[in-house]
């Protein structure tokens, strides 16, 4: 009432209120408390926050219970850190040459063991003191024979502590290893992708959740021989063993009376991380497996996947379930004691969480593979500041792998009142809402329909995903928005069909990939998350340890919970066209012949192009668009196009200054030139009035950005576009253009991230504006070539080009800013966001 009263008097004075403009969103600390993540959620972690490196995924506690530690398995080299439980200290660190989820004492506690990722061996420890010491290293493969696929995840140890068995992840075993002798004595065949080894109690079985069937087997310890199999929800992660407590014979007696199972004396709890369950394995006294609950940690009722339940944690009187949740930034706490488990709230954590551990005086620990934010990286893609070098030779600089370091949330003992205030935090850090799932609030009248399946004036949805930039690397030097010219490589001279589209349509300043790099960015971009297989290796591969890039449909493993969004529109019958996607390069010939050997998603073959060459820098952008208007011409005559539409342009990644190779100049020309071809083509079609073109970087780890490592170059491009040279500083993601284009093409979610993603809506108006575009011509050769033989180029010559992000992103930032400045890097300066 009084603000009413001050507008009448102001009015009646003829005072003039000017309304303040709301201040923009941007990811980092928020006023009110917490932290605002590029995705657009919000993480406000219970606890004490103690600073670990990068990807903690792995925990154990000391024999003497004074001591957690933690293996930091990320992009930084691999370490052990010793973490004081009484003064929630890190007291000392140790050095693993690689490191990968295993991680176990032996039953006397006199050593630790550590599964050696692509080093295909386990690593022993002592521990005394809070100190770790290396002792001996277990070689399953010699080194000389070493490929990328042998690879060392968990590792345990039988009851007894005579054998340690550890999972060799994509040989689809177990090795087993006498640790007297020091050799490897087996080798048994499990699933596909062993990702946690649980023993029976009694050591003689144990069981293997096989990452990528979806299934949990259990195995004789003795001879390997597999002894049953249980289906249960896709991608089993963590196990663990509850024997039966006082009040389970309700269980059993119900059980047995209505025949659904035998009697049993203990249960296995199974995460499900590509669903939002976990699952409750019965075991009789007879060692017979039955599936007896689905417990769903879902956040409400109808949400879609992604909570991605990956870890899991008991209390000690076995009472309580601690489920890790991934995805949602949150353990599920649920009651295991009574007939039915009963999910009793959620504990909020730091950003993406990996594991917890339930401590004997109540604590909770929980490891947070991201941290507590993403981070601007001005001094990042350029050497202007060099922390400890990441391996002899590479150069330091604040790349987004680098500087997204993990904590520990260590949670005080809580009650049902306190887990209430957390599970209300929880719920307001997630954009989610069930609700969105029949209505998003878009204004009446706008070209979005807020309502999956309304029509909608735009009919076809063309999506364009390029490589890697920074929306300061490219468009910093536009003269409007909140740009860094002196961060730019790529100004105007070289792509000025980017500055002119972002003129000319909307410029859209506030944009972020989901995505670091480009192993979760073709994922993100396509189906809107990057599941927990290619979170917890892309570290490893692109710290050049496990030398493999398989994350874009390559392995069983990266299936994503829902599919992709073409999957999710051949469901709905829509005419789709691929340019690019999941296909697998044959021999190079000329323009306009069959360029693909394979397609990796079979829902993908019939829609695929075959002449449209996949990623492949020696084949020209420009070339890859003539085949794209060659189906817009045959669309033309025919009348009709795909409602859907999907191209990759990837020639923005270049390759640095690789002796003979086109340079970075012109093969980012060529990646502009082409843009602006398909946008002109398109727009000069009669399509073009019922069209929308989105186009995104898949990620954004090449280049430095004064606002966040994740703000990329975006463009929405369509007659519906509000034009005229307005400025959109709404934060949106990639989520948000997935989300806006379900809409479109009347597609339902695929996960939670794009169902409560914000919308679009805002870039477009209910006017059309017909204009043609009118593409700008390369103002650099596209033929320039690098030089034969220099210091850089010998440098260039020792990455690899033969796919997207299988080359060392820091050491092609310095010299992309050597060949295209000119100069040495600015000397080094120190940012406020070091660590």
């Amino acid at each position: 009432m009084r603000s009413i009263l001050l507008i009448a008097a102001c009015a009646a004075a003829g005072i003039l209120l000017v309304s303040q403009p709301a201040p923009v969103e941007q990811p980092g600390p928020l006023p009110g408390g917490g932290t605002l993540l590029v995705n657009g959620w919000r993480i406000q972690p219970a606890g004490k926050q103690i600073p670990l490196d990068t990807l903690p995924m792995a925990s154990v506690l000391s024999p003497d219970r004074r001591h957690l530690i933690v293996l930091n398995g990320g992009y930084k080299p691999p370490s052990l850190s010793v973490v004081d439980l009484a003064s929630g200290q890190e007291v000392s660190r140790k050095g693993v040459a690689d490191g990968w989820l295993g991680l176990t004492f032996s039953p006397d506690g006199r050593f630790l063991y550590v599964g050696g990722g692509s080093e295909a061996s386990v690593f022993e420890f002592t521990f005394a003191e809070g100190r770790l010491e290396p002792a001996r290293t277990f070689e399953i493969v010699p080194q000389e024979k070493r490929t990328p696929q042998d690879f060392i995840g968990d590792v345990t140890i039988s009851p007894d502590g005579r054998l340690i068995f550890a999972a060799g992840l994509y040989h689809d075993a177990v090795h087993v290893i006498n640790p007297q002798s020091g050799r490897v004595i087996e080798r048994w065949a499990t699933g596909r992708r062993p990702y946690r080894i649980l023993f029976h109690p009694d050591g003689k079985s144990y069981f293997v959740s096989s990452w990528a069937d979806g299934s949990v087997s259990q195995f004789n310890a003795i001879s390997g021989e597999r002894l049953a199999t249980v289906r249960i929800g896709a991608h089993p992660t963590d196990m663990l063993w509850r024997n039966n407590q006082p009040g389970d014979e309700e269980r059993n007696r119900e059980a047995e009376e209505t025949g659904a199972a035998p009697s049993f004396v203990a249960r296995i709890f199974v995460a499900a991380a590509n669903t939002n369950n976990v699952y409750s394995i019965g075991v009789s006294a007879a060692k017979d497996l039955r599936v007896l609950e689905s417990i769903n940690v879902a956040m409400t009722p109808r949400q879609p996947a992604g909570m991605t339940p990956s870890a899991l944690a008991m209390d000690a009187k076995q009472q309580r379930l601690f489920v890790v949740c991934s995805d949602a930034n949150a353990v599920a706490v649920a009651d295991v004691s009574s007939r039915r488990t009963d999910v009793l709230g959620f504990v909020p954590t730091g950003w993406y969480p990996t594991a917890a551990r339930s401590l004997p005086d109540g604590r909770l620990v929980v490891l947070n593979g991201r941290g507590q934010r993403s981070l601007p990286n001005r001094y990042g893609p350029v050497p202007t500041r060099r922390p400890a070098p990441l391996h002899e030779g590479a150069p330091a600089v604040e790349y987004v792998g680098r500087i997204q370091t993990g904590t520990a949330s260590l949670i005080e003992a809580f009650d049902d009142e306190q887990l209430e205030k957390y599970s209300q935090i929880v719920i307001r850090n997630s954009p989610y809402r069930d609700e969105l799932l029949d209505r998003v609030p878009i204004p009446e009248g706008n070209p979005i329909p807020s309502r999956p399946g309304d029509a909608s004036p735009i009919r076809h949805v063309i999506y364009i995903v390029k490589e890697n930039r920074t929306y300061d690397q490219v468009l910093g030097d536009l003269g409007r928005g909140n740009g860094d010219p002196s961060l730019t490589l790529f100004g105007e001279q070289i792509t000025p069909n980017h500055h002119k589209l972002a003129r000319e349509f909307v410029l859209l300043d506030n944009f972020y990939v989901n995505a670091d790099v480009s192993a979760d960015g073709h994922n993100w971009s396509t189906a809107a998350i990057a599941n927990d297989y290619v979170q917890k290796l892309w570290p490893n591969s692109y710290a050049r340890r496990r030398r493999l890039y398989d994350y874009e449909g390559s392995d069983p493993a990266t299936l994503p919970p829902a599919g992709y969004i073409w999957t999710n529109a051949h469901q709905a019958g829509l005419w789709m066209r691929n340019f690019g996607w999941w296909v697998t390069n044959g021999p190079r010939v000329a323009t306009g012949e069959r360029q693909i050997r394979a397609v990796r998603d079979p829902v993908l073959t019939k829609y695929t192009n075959p002449n449209y060459r996949a990623f492949d820098m020696d084949y020209p952008d420009v070339e890859r668009v003539k085949i794209f208007l060659q189906d817009l011409a045959e669309w033309e005559k025919a009348g009709d196009m795909p409602r859907w539409v999907f191209a990759r342009l990837g020639n923005d990644h270049t390759f640095g200054l690789q002796p003979g190779k086109l340079s970075p100049v012109a093969l980012v020309a060529d990646n502009d030139y082409a843009l602006g071809l398909l946008v002109e083509g398109v727009s000069k079609s009669r399509f073009w009035a019922q069209t929308a073109i989105f186009v995104l970087e898949d990620d954004a780890q090449n280049g430095p950005d004064h606002v966040d490592s994740h703000r990329s170059p975006a463009f929405v491009l369509s007659p519906y576009t509000r034009r005229g040279g307005l400025v959109d500083s709404t934060m949106y993601n990639t989520v948000s253009m997935l989300r806006t284009m379900e809409l479109i093409l009347g597609l339902r979610p695929l996960t939670h991230f794009d169902a409560g993603a914000k919308t679009m809506h805002g870039v477009f108006s209910k006017k059309p504006d017909a204009r043609a575009y009118i593409a700008e011509k390369p103002r650099v050769s596209l033929e320039e070539r690098n030089p034969d033989e220099n210091a850089m180029a010998r440098r260039s010559t020792q990455l690899d080009f033969s796919e997207a992000d299988r080359i060392d992103d820091e050491q092609l930032n310095e010299i992309l800013w050597r060949a295209i400045r000119g100069s040495e890097p600015p000397a080094p300066t120190r940012s406020r966001f070091s660590r």
